[in-house]
């Protein structure tokens, strides 16, 4: 073995006290270190979200207006009043023969389908069958479309009857046969 001089022990414990220094102080900043990430990473997260939260608070007053808004559309003047599907297909049925006869359109059946309910809403189906020159289904379609409560139409079908070859007057318009369904909406246990 070979022996150190004082001079290399000397060097040697500065060395170790050096090393034994470095590991207590990295065994002290280390963990100090890491919870100073911890609490800064945390420390950003809770800004963005109190910048998040502030700026849906100043759409608060936006909001309330828009709701205040929607309210005053009345939204239940665009479904059917009646409570139990064969009012509510009455209903229907009575809204659409007014526009029926305000444009001169002759009905030859009206059927009630089965009613469907989803959720809260009914629907109520009229399978609708009429005859009406050409004008008169345009503004009977106008006037169902956009008439209060909703209804809407599908399975729409027009046809001309058969026609004679010999035309007497040119100028009339030939009455077509025209079928549809017509549905409305009605809310569920309304009074």
């Amino acid at each position: 073995m070979k022996q150190f001089g004082p001079r290399q022990k000397k060097a040697a414990a500065l060395a170790i006290l050096v090393l034994v220094i470095a590991v207590a102080g990295a065994a002290v900043a280390l963990p100090v270190w890491l919870v100073n990430q911890h609490y800064d990473v945390a420390f950003e997260d809770a800004t963005s979200r109190l910048e998040r939260y502030s700026r849906i608070v100043g759409t608060r007053d936006a909001l309330q207006k828009q709701a205040v808004e929607v309210k005053a559309l009345e939204a239940k003047r665009h479904f059917l009043k009646g409570a139990s599907p064969a009012l509510a297909a009455a209903e229907l049925q009575e809204k659409a023969q007014s526009v029926f006869d305000a444009n001169g359109a002759k009905v030859n059946s009206i059927q009630v389908l089965a009613h469907k309910d989803d959720g809260l809403y009914r629907q109520v189906t009229l399978q609708v069958q009429l005859i009406a020159p050409l004008t008169a289904v345009k503004g009977m379609l106008y006037g169902l479309e956009s008439a209060h409560p909703y209804m809407f139409l599908d399975n729409f079908s027009i046809r001309a009857p058969n026609m004679q070859v010999n035309r007497v007057e040119s100028s009339n318009e030939p009455d077509l046969v025209v079928q549809f369904d017509l549905t409305g909406y009605a809310l569920k246990g309304a009074p």
